[in-house]
């Protein structure tokens, strides 16, 4: 007589089909893939990684690219404008002071994520609103672009909406000091560039999370047309 499988044991087989899962998702090579490919519209990406990694000429890349593919506008959320700077962009990327500002069917670039989704702000009148932002994105055709050193400043519930996580060589630091919930995917991250030879090589380079089926890819990014670097120390 076979002996009956008890519940708890059931429950062991299935968190062990879960942990297997995941590790082969982690220990899978990344495949290659492309930006537009990596990319939802609508959706809700973080975009993190060190100091002077790329990651706002990256966003502005996506910006660039989706505005080709789809007509869609662009748009950068700035607290403070530097006088005559946004006069370097292309006419169809405005420059927004406030949350409310951003365009509907556009691609919205909100650098410095931090300041406006800090976790120890997240019942702020400003945090709220941008609750409410990455909420209603999807309806108002809205890809919503975040920029951050790191997650450990940011607020988890804005980490847990996103579709995409997406890094340009973090440092062994933001491995060591991440969020708990994301210092492993770091630390994959930084096994990943570090396997590329060539400076060059790893600035080009972009690793990417996929929030909503734990899968794990890559792609190599060019700066777009209007890229300089007065805009790269001016936004």
């Amino acid at each position: 007589m076979t002996p009956k499988v008890t519940w708890a044991e059931k429950l062991k087989r299935w968190q062990k089909g879960q942990n297997e899962a995941t590790a082969r998702a982690l220990m899978s090579p990344p495949a290659k893939t492309t930006l537009l490919q990596s990319i939802p519209f609508p959706g809700v990406v973080i975009i993190m990684g060190s100091r002077g990694s790329g990651k706002t000429g990256l966003a502005h890349e996506i910006m660039s690219q989706l505005h080709n593919r789809r007509r869609l506008g662009g748009a950068l959320l700035l607290p403070t404008v530097p006088r005559g700077k946004s006069r370097i962009l292309p006419s169809w990327v405005k420059v927004v002071m406030s949350i409310s500002q951003l365009p509907k069917r556009s691609v919205c670039i909100i650098d410095e994520a931090a300041q406006v989704a800090h976790a120890r702000r997240s019942q702020s009148a400003t945090a709220v609103q941008l609750d409410n932002l990455v909420s209603i994105s999807r309806h108002r055709q809205q890809l919503i672009l975040f920029i951050s050193h790191h997650s450990r400043k940011l607020d988890l519930n804005l980490i847990h909406d996103s579709d995409r996580i997406l890094w340009k060589q973090p440092t062994e630091a933001h491995a060591l000091f991440e969020r708990d919930e994301l210092q492993l995917f770091t630390r994959k991250a930084l096994e990943f560039f570090a396997g590329i030879k060539g400076e060059k090589a790893r600035q080009k380079a972009t690793y990417i999370m996929d929030l909503h089926h734990l899968q794990f890819t890559w792609f190599n990014n060019s700066l777009p047309s209007w890229w300089s670097e007065t805009i790269s120390h001016g936004f």
